[in-house]
Order: C-alpha cells, then sequence, then structure tokens
C-alpha cells in the first residue's frame, strides 16, 4: 500500500465516523440522562462559568441538580448546568491503549511509506524511527482525553446572552 492508499483509507475513516459523534454529542443534550444516575454515585458538574463542584449525587428535576460535597448540600439551576460527568470506572487506562495502538499503526504506516519511498533495499529504518514516535504520541492523545462519561452536556448556544445594561 501507498502513501496515497493509507492518506484515502484515513480519510475515509474520519468521514464515517463524523456522523456518530455527532449523534453522541446529540444525545448527551438531553437533561434526562441524569435519569440513569443512583443515589450516592460520585460526579463531577461544570458549571457554565466553569466551576467545578465534585459530589455524590441526591436527585435532579427539570430545573436543578442536587448532590452533596465535603461541604454540604448543593443545588445547582439547570440552566447553570455545563456537563455532568459520572466519576466511577475511569476510562483513561483504556484511553491510552487505543490511542496507543492507533499510533502505532499509524507510525508503523507512515514508516512503511517512506521506506517504499526513499529506500532502496528492504531496509526498515523508518518503521523503527517512525513506530515508536506514533505509539508515544497516540499514548499521549489518548491520556489527554476525557477520564470520565459525560452523562449531559449543555446544548450549544445559537447566540450569545444578553449583555446586561447599567
Amino acid at each position: 500500500m501507498n502513501l496515497q492508499s493509507w492518506t484515502r483509507t484515513a480519510l475515509l475513516i474520519v468521514a464515517l465516523s463524523a456522523p456518530v459523534l455527532a449523534r453522541d454529542r446529540q444525545e448527551l443534550t438531553n437533561w434526562n440522562n441524569l435519569g440513569q444516575l443512583r443515589t450516592g454515585q460520585p460526579i463531577e458538574v461544570i458549571e457554565m462559568n466553569l466551576k467545578r463542584t465534585r459530589g455524590r449525587f441526591v436527585s435532579f428535576s427539570a430545573d436543578d441538580l442536587r448532590l452533596s460535597t465535603v461541604t454540604g448540600a448543593v443545588v445547582i439551576p439547570q440552566k447553570n448546568v455545563f456537563r455532568v460527568s459520572l466519576r466511577e470506572n475511569s476510562k483513561r487506562m483504556r484511553n491510552v491503549l487505543i490511542g496507543l495502538g492507533v499510533g502505532a499503526a499509524a507510525g508503523l504506516a507512515t514508516g512503511a511509506a517512506v521506506d517504499s519511498s526513499f529506500s532502496e533495499d528492504d531496509e526498515n529504518i523508518a518503521k523503527m524511527l517512525f513506530l515508536p514516535i506514533g505509539a508515544g504520541l497516540g499514548a499521549a492523545v489518548g491520556a489527554a482525553l476525557p477520564r470520565f462519561e459525560t452523562l449531559y452536556r449543555a446544548p450549544q448556544r445559537t447566540s450569545a446572552p444578553p449583555i446586561p445594561q447599567p
């Protein structure tokens, strides 16, 4: 497989994954997703002003979310909630391993393309160089991905909030 074929394959994968990612984003904007939480589960709430609150889920209604923190009970209005994540079952190791595998494969493919383009004999110098670079970059990207499952994310605003007049 030459470099052009690898490029086409990568672009096809990205194009096919875009609708899946868009659908997931749409599903996360449903406030009723919080109904899958059980009382006492650890959650993290990011508010619109980016204030982070960690605690244990108590309940939610159409208007607010209630959780208990080390400092006491907290009630956050639904309109102030940007994101709610379940802080159980960290997915960081899984993300790192997936990134490692994808990065290693991409590095190996890049190395193979470079070896076939520039090397007259069948030396694998580029493969040996690009494989660990790709694996390391992939693992780093995997580690940077969100660790916890997001249950709710506020819908995107279609316009900026009104500016208060003095």
